[in-house]
C-alpha cells in the first residue's frame, strides 16, 4: 500500500473511531462560536450549506477546511463580500481590521459508493467517508462536509434540514426537531464541542427516554425499530455501569443511531451501527458497551498520538474484557488468552511495531497490537496496582483532562500517582515491539524430609523483557501459584517447596501477564491463515470454484497476495516450507498432517449450499498449518467465503442453511509452558 495513502487512511479512521480533536495549527485563530445550517438533498447526493463564524477579537489571518470539490457560493463579513483563496481543501483569508466574524455559503455532494456485499476486512468504514442518499446519509468528520476552523469553537450549533420524514442527528443537545412545510428539521447544540462533527440521516423511527440522568435516543429504520427498548435498556445499564467507574457522562445525550451500510463507531455522544450488526444479539452487550466506554475514552479525552493511540486497548480492556470478567473469572481467563494466541499467530517480525506507533487498525497484525497487547498491558498494571489504584487512577484523568487529550505518559503518570508504585517495567511493552517469549526448561522436583522441592530456570529469547511472572504447580493437594521475578536476561532459576507430590508446572496458565507464546501454545486457528507469512493457495480437482473466487476468499483473510498454483504443480520442497491452504482435497493424502485423514470424510466434500474450512497442525518436527476451503458449490463459497475471516479463533468451521451451524477448535500441544512430572516413590 503507498505510504501517503496509508497515513491518511489511518488517520481518517482516527477521526471516525475516536473522534481525535483536530490538531491547532501554531497561532491558529481561536473560534468562540460556529453556526452551521445545512440542508440535504437525498436525490441528488447534494448538501447546501451556510455557516457564521466568530473568531476572537484581533483575529486577522484564518483558514478553514471544506471538501475540496465543493463550491463556496459566497463569503461575507460585516455583510461584505470579503476575498478569499480555496484551494486543495484550504480556505484562506484575511479578517477586516476590528472584525471578528465571517459567513460564508457552500454547496458540496458527496455519494461514496456502499458496496451491497462489502468484503471482509479491517477498515471499519468500508471504503465510505462521505455520502448522501435516499437510503441514509453518512457524513463522517474526516469529509470536511462544513467548514471546519483549525481550533474546535467554543460553542457550536447545527441546524438540519432534510425532506419531510428525514432525520438527522449530530453531537450535542437536541433542542428542537419539527416536520413542517415539506420538511424535517432538528437542532442540534454542544456545552462542549470536541472534534470534528459526524452526521448522519435517514427515514428513522425516534425513540427517547432519560435514564442515568442522561437523555437516551434510539434512532432506528423501521424494520429494526422494535429492537429500540433492548438498545435503550442496555444503554441506561452501562451508562450507570462506567459512571460508577469513570465519574460523570461527558455528553449532553447517548443515541444509538442505525447505520445502512455494517459500521461501528462511537462519535460524541451517539454510536452508529449498521443494521445488520444491529440484529446480531449479542451485540447489545459487546459492541455496544464498547462504544458507550469510548464516551470518555476517545472521545471525551481525545488521544495524543505522539505517542500512539491508547484508547482502542483501554477500551478493549473495559468493555469486551471486563464484562466477561464480571460474568466468570474462567471467561476473563480465555479472553486473555485469546489475545495472546492472535498475536502470536497474527503478528510477525515483519508487522510488528510498539504500541506507541499505533494509529488504527488496519489489517490483522494491527488489531492484534493495538487492541489486544494494549489491553494486555492495561491488565498487567491493574494486577500491579489493585482494583482501588486502576479506577480511581481512571476517575482523576477523567476529571482533569475531559475535553483535552492524554497521552500514554498521561495515563502512566496516573496509575504511578494513585498507587505510589514504580510501573517502569512495563514501559518496554509499550515502547519497544514484541515481548518476553519464555520456557521452562531443567524442572525438577525432589523430596524432602517434609514435603518436596521443584526447582528449574525459566529460559528467555531475545529481546530481552523483566517482569513478574506466574507459576502454578498442581498436586493431589490442591495448586499453588508463585510469581518468579524475571529479570531482562536470557535465564532466572527458581525454586520453590511444594505440600505434596507435584503433577504439572504451568507457565502463567491464566494468561495474566503479556508474552509471545511458543509455537505448542498455539492452536491451528483461522487466525494461524491470517497471519501466515508463507502461504501458497493450492486448487485441486475437486476445488468447486474458479481460481479468481479463491483468489477473493484469501484476500478475503488479508491474504491477497498469497501464491496460488494447481496441486499438480506443487512441489515437495515447496509444500514443505510453506504453509498450505487447498481448495479442495487434495489428491495426494501425505500433503495433509499425519493422522488428520479422517477429515476427508473418506470422500468427495459435501456439495450443495454448504462450506467447511478446517485449519490443521502440522506434527513436529514439522512447522506450519494446512487448511482446507471446501464449498459445496460456487454459490455456497460467495455465500459463507467471507464470513470465515470473522471466526479467527476457530480451526473447525460448517456453514450451510445461512448460517455458521458448527465451529470447534482443537487443543494446542503444551509446548514449553507444561511439564509433568513423573511419579516417584517417596
Amino acid at each position: 500500500m503507498r505510504v501517503i495513502a496509508m497515513l491518511s487512511s489511518l488517520l481518517f479512521m482516527l477521526l471516525l473511531v475516536c473522534s481525535a480533536l483536530p490538531a491547532a495549527a501554531s497561532g491558529a485563530a481561536a473560534v468562540v462560536s460556529q453556526e452551521i445550517a445545512v440542508t440535504l438533498d437525498p436525490p441528488r447526493h447534494e448538501l447546501a450549506g451556510e455557516s457564521r463564524i466568530a473568531f476572537a477579537p484581533g483575529s486577522r489571518k484564518v483558514r478553514l477546511s471544506l471538501a475540496r470539490h465543493a463550491r463556496v457560493e459566497w463569503l461575507r463579513c460585516a455583510g461584505r463580500d470579503l476575498p478569499f483563496t480555496f484551494r486543495s481543501g484550504a480556505i484562506d483569508l484575511e479578517l477586516p481590521q476590528g472584525e471578528s466574524s465571517v459567513t460564508l455559503a457552500y454547496r458540496v455532494s458527496f455519494n461514496d459508493q456502499v458496496s451491497r456485499h462489502p468484503a471482509a476486512g479491517e477498515d471499519p468504514s468500508y471504503g465510505v467517508n462521505a455520502t448522501i442518499g435516499s437510503e441514509g446519509t453518512f457524513l463522517g468528520g474526516g469529509a470536511h462536509w462544513y467548514p471546519v476552523p483549525e481550533q474546535v469553537p467554543a460553542s457550536r450549533k447545527v441546524n438540519v434540514a432534510a425532506p419531510a420524514g428525514t432525520e438527522a442527528l449530530t453531537f450535542g443537545a437536541r433542542l428542537a426537531r419539527e416536520t413542517s412545510g415539506g420538511a424535517t428539521r432538528s437542532v442540534w447544540q454542544e456545552k462542549r464541542p470536541v472534534g470534528e462533527l459526524s452526521l448522519c440521516a435517514g427515514p428513522y423511527l425516534v425513540e427517547e427516554r432519560k435514564a442515568a440522568g442522561i437523555t437516551l435516543y434510539s434512532y432506528f429504520y423501521r424494520d429494526n425499530a422494535e429492537l429500540a427498548p433492548r438498545y435503550l435498556d442496555a444503554a441506561a445499564k452501562y451508562l450507570t455501569l462506567y459512571q460508577e467507574l469513570f465519574g460523570p457522562y461527558p455528553f449532553e445525550k447517548f443515541a444509538v443511531v442505525e447505520n445502512f451500510f455494517p459500521t461501528g463507531y462511537g462519535f460524541p455522544s451517539f454510536t452508529l451501527l449498521g443494521g445488520s450488526v444491529i440484529r446480531l444479539p449479542f451485540i447489545v452487550d459487546t459492541s455496544l458497551p464498547h462504544e458507550i466506554a469510548h464516551s470518555w475514552w476517545g472521545n471525551g479525552i481525545d488521544v495524543d498520538l505522539s505517542e500512539g493511540n491508547w484508547c482502542e486497548g483501554l477500551v478493549t480492556y473495559l468493555a469486551d474484557y471486563l464484562l466477561k470478567e464480571r460474568r466468570s473469572q474462567a471467561e476473563a481467563a480465555e479472553y486473555r488468552r485469546q489475545l495472546l494466541i492472535d498475536y502470536a499467530s497474527l503478528v510477525t517480525p515483519d508487522n510488528d511495531f510498539p504500541l506507541t506507533a499505533f494509529v488504527s487498525r488496519n489489517d490483522p497484525a494491527s488489531r492484534a497490537i493495538g487492541y489486544g497487547k494494549a489491553a494486555m498491558v492495561f491488565h498487567m498494571i491493574r494486577s500491579r496496582i489493585g482494583d482501588e489504584a486502576f479506577f480511581s487512577a481512571l476517575r482523576e484523568l477523567a476529571r482533569q483532562r475531559m475535553y483535552r487529550s492524554a497521552s500514554w505518559s498521561d495515563l502512566m503518570a496516573a496509575f504511578g500517582r494513585a498507587s505510589g508504585k514504580d510501573l517502569a517495567p512495563i514501559r518496554p511493552l509499550i515502547e519497544r515491539t514484541g515481548g518476553p517469549r519464555l520456557a521452562l526448561t531443567g524442572v525438577q522436583s525432589r523430596p524432602l524430609a517434609a514435603g518436596w522441592q521443584v526447582s528449574g530456570t525459566l529460559r528467555q529469547s531475545p529481546p530481552y523483557f523483566a517482569q513478574d511472572v506466574p507459576l502454578r504447580l498442581e498436586g493431589p493437594a490442591g495448586a499453588l501459584t508463585r510469581p518468579v521475578p524475571v529479570a531482562a536476561q536470557e535465564s532466572t532459576s527458581f525454586q520453590f517447596p511444594a505440600p505434596g507430590q507435584p503433577q504439572r508446572l504451568l507457565l502463567d496458565p491464566d494468561a495474566e501477564i503479556f508474552r509471545v507464546l511458543s509455537p505448542g501454545e498455539i492452536p491451528a486457528t483461522v487466525n494461524s491463515i491470517k497471519g501466515s507469512g508463507k502461504l501458497v493457495g493450492v486448487t485441486t480437482r475437486n476445488c468447486r470454484v474458479d481460481r479468481d473466487s479463491f483468489r477473493a476468499f484469501l484476500a478475503s483473510l488479508s491474504q491477497g497476495n498469497a501464491a496460488v498454483v494447481d496441486e499438480a504443480d506443487l512441489k515437495p520442497g515447496q509444500a514443505a516450507r510453506h504453509d498450505l491452504i487447498f481448495c479442495g482435497l487434495p489428491r495426494d493424502p501425505a500433503l495433509l498432517p499425519a493422522g488428520t485423514g479422517a477429515v476427508s470424510r473418506g470422500g468427495e466434500p459435501e456439495q450443495g449450499d454448504t462450506l467447511t474450512f478446517t485449519v490443521l497442525q502440522r506434527k513436529a518436527p514439522e512447522q506450519g498449518v494446512v487448511a482446507l476451503f471446501e464449498p459445496g458449490s460456487p454459490a455456497a463459497a460467495a455465500r459463507y467465503g467471507a464470513k470465515v475471516t470473522h471466526y479467527g479463533k476457530y480451526g473447525y468451521l460448517l456453514f450451510a442453511g445461512g448460517a455458521n451451524r458448527r465451529k470447534a477448535t482443537a487443543p494446542p500441544a503444551d509446548g514449553a509452558a507444561v511439564v509433568r512430572f513423573p511419579e516417584q516413590s517417596p
